[in-house]
């Protein structure tokens, strides 16, 4: 090649290769300006809200769940208006020291958009901490529902969430159904026994009667007793809540279940109700002051729409003042870093790094991480599909954990238990990596949710303290092994079975032969190991003898506050305090970050479809037909579980 074309070829190489590092170097700017940009936008967030506000919270709209389903299912059928409960109480708590705020406005609807009772302990406290801290200043706390319960079912749970507003409204057509608690238990052994299917369960022990639904005809003595227990001491909750709410006597709400459901005549008369309104006119109980009024007309300018006669305050809903929340909360720790702050996440952080001194070091924040455990515990891994159903993959949350292990950051742990258990090997799994956490000095706290029982108090077992509600179902210390034996059942439809197999156990989890009595021996030996097992790492946990802890144990279910008093719980109340207590066992100060882990991350879809669901002024508040149960989980087929 002669020296020109080579001269030639290397100009050319030359140029493209400036071209390119312009074009990145435009890129590079284009981006940075853009994310810095939107940082600021983001200090901006509080400047969005008015100088005069009412804080709406649309639980007739919005389902409290603790931890948003962002699976593509959730997002094609339109299952967006979710809210995470720990954002709420966060919500109110802010709102409580702004000063704009005058108060709030509570929607209730459908029962199943309240979670469990202890969700709704949780936001109940969280209204009553609002009135609390709000003292000082004109505010307001009111509720409304379209009925409290439906065509004559139970609204007590709704109502229980009401009676933390100072004003609680329905409407004229509406009704108290405060009817009580039903638990209604289906048992299928007729059935089974009609087309010969075998049930073969073995439990640990008496009251462990998730698979009763399968072996009995109706409940056994144990589990009868253990229901009317819960359900008893889960009326006396709500009744002494909606007592203290109203200022009327618990005997005189008691009689009340005995009449209900009511007319709003009647229940206005009992004191349980303020009168009787429509949402827009309980809107307007938050009038605009002329001050606000002029604000807002000269804000708006020609776009300014109010309608004559319309006093109402302006309204944030719930889930617009969280993201404006969670906008400010960012944009605080962008400004607290600040040059580095504004570009961090560009390419030119490492340049202001450098300009700070801070090119090898980077501050060390100690700060608790709390990590959500939801749905049922499985080994994993859990493949990612369309399903809605929210499972604990010990796999992935163990991976989790052992992040949080090597964070130096992360000085404690919050593990937020929401499970009826699973399978014992998985719940095992969890258990150790939660005590490898202990060992390497970062104390561990479990906040139990609606539910924390079996394989969930497995969990809670490797915890340094264990906070709960008081509505909590929580215990269930026991094991569950079985199969369901359908062989002689495909042979009277003329499907006959049959195999080959190498070993003398290797059909005993099959569903299309018995157990023969080594078999079956040889299980008992099993069920029993792994009770023990649990046993022993409960007593290790209570500091307690094995055999005080059996007593306890069996099965049985208990409430949070039973359990409390027994010592399977430590403190009653909920996230919050779970965390107060995570800082005190770590000696963190109280400002001490919390952050969630990992951090979740809302697919874009799904937040813009949530951004375009109408926001009606007015909607259907009553509450759906859905009354409160003790509902235990069904056995998930062959296989070892701590259900």
């Amino acid at each position: 090649m002669s020296s020109s074309r080579t001269s030639t070829l290397l100009s050319s190489i030359r140029k493209g290769v400036g071209t390119g590092l312009a074009f990145a170097g435009a890129g590079a700017l284009l981006s940075s300006a853009l994310l810095a940009a939107a940082r600021y936008r983001a200090s901006q967030a509080d400047a969005q809200l008015p100088n005069e506000y009412v804080l709406e919270v649309p639980l007739d709209r919005l389902r409290v769940v603790d931890v948003i389903n962002t699976s593509p299912l959730a997002v094609l059928t339109g299952d967006v208006n979710q809210v995470e409960l720990p954002q709420v109480v966060s919500a109110l708590r802010s709102a409580a020291k702004d000063e704009r705020c005058r108060g709030v406005v509570t929607y209730i609807g459908p029962r199943e958009h309240l979670g469990g009772l202890a969700s709704v302990q949780e936001i109940r406290d969280a209204i009553l901490s609002f009135r609390t801290a709000a003292t000082g200043r004109s505010v307001a706390t009111v509720a409304f529902a379209a009925s409290f319960g439906e065509a004559g079912s139970s609204g007590m749970v709704p109502y229980m969430l009401a009676t933390a507003c100072e004003q609680l409204y329905m409407q004229p057509s509406g009704m108290l159904g405060l009817t009580g608690l039903e638990s209604r238990g289906f048992f299928a052994r007729t059935l089974l026994d009609r087309l010969r299917a075998e049930p073969l369960i073995l439990a640990r022990e008496e009251y462990k009667s998730a698979a009763n639904l399968l072996t009995e005809k109706g409940f056994t003595e144990p589990q009868r007793a253990n229901v009317t227990n819960l359900l008893g001491d889960m009326a006396g909750q709500m009744v002494a809540a909606m007592g203290t709410g109203r200022g009327v006597e618990v005997e005189a709400v008691r009689k009340v279940m005995d009449e209900a459901p009511l007319l709003p005549p009647a229940a206005v008369a009992a004191k349980l109700l303020d009168g009787t309104k429509y949402k827009d006119e309980v809107q307007s109980l938050f009038a605009v002051s002329d001050t606000a009024l002029g604000e807002e007309k000269a804000r708006l300018g020609s776009k300014y729409r109010r309608r004559k006669g319309d006093v109402r305050m302006a309204r944030v809903p719930l889930d617009k003042y969280i993201r404006l929340m969670e906008l400010k909360k960012a944009a605080a720790a962008t400004s607290k870093e600040g040059l580095a702050g504004w570009l961090r996440g560009t390419p030119f952080q490492g340049l202001t790094l450098l300009l700070n001194g801070k090119d090898s070091e980077v501050r060390q924040w100690r700060k608790v991480a709390v990590v959500t455990a939801s749905g049922p515990i499985v080994q994993g891994p859990v493949r990612p599909g369309p399903s809605q159903a929210q499972v604990i993959d010990a796999s992935k949350l163990c991976r989790h954990l052992g992040a949080l292990l090597e964070d130096q950051e992360v000085t404690a742990v919050v593990l937020r238990v929401n499970s009826p258990g699973g399978s014992a090997l998985a719940s095992d799994t969890l258990h150790h990596e939660l005590m490898r956490l202990r060992a390497a000095g970062k104390p561990v706290v479990v906040s139990m949710g609606d539910v924390a029982a079996s394989g969930g108090y497995y969990l809670a077992a490797a915890a340094d303290r264990i906070v709960a509600q008081p509505g909590t179902l929580t215990g269930s210390i026991g094991v569950l092994f079985g199969k369901l034996n359908i062989s002689k059942t495909l042979e009277d439809v003329g499907v006959h079975s049959d195999a080959v197999t190498v070993g003398r156990n290797a059909d005993s989890l099959s569903p299309f032969t018995g157990l023969t009595d080594a078999q079956e021996a040889q299980m008992e030996v099993m069920i029993d190991h792994v009770y023990q097992d649990f046993l022993d790492k409960v007593s290790r946990s209570r500091g307690r003898p094995v055999v005080e802890i059996r007593q306890l144990a069996k099965g049985k279910v208990y409430t949070g506050r039973q359990a409390h008093d027994v010592g399977l719980v430590d403190e009653l109340g909920g996230l919050e305090t779970a965390v107060q207590c995570a800082k005190q066992l770590a000696g963190l100060p109280e400002d001490a970050e919390v952050v969630s882990y990992p951090p979740r991350r809302v697919p874009l879809l799904l937040q813009l479809l949530r951004r375009s669901m109408p926001q009606p002024d007015d909607g259907d508040g009553g509450s759906g037909p859905t009354g409160t149960a003790v509902a235990e989980a069904v056995l998930p087929g062959p296989g070892w579980d701590s259900l």
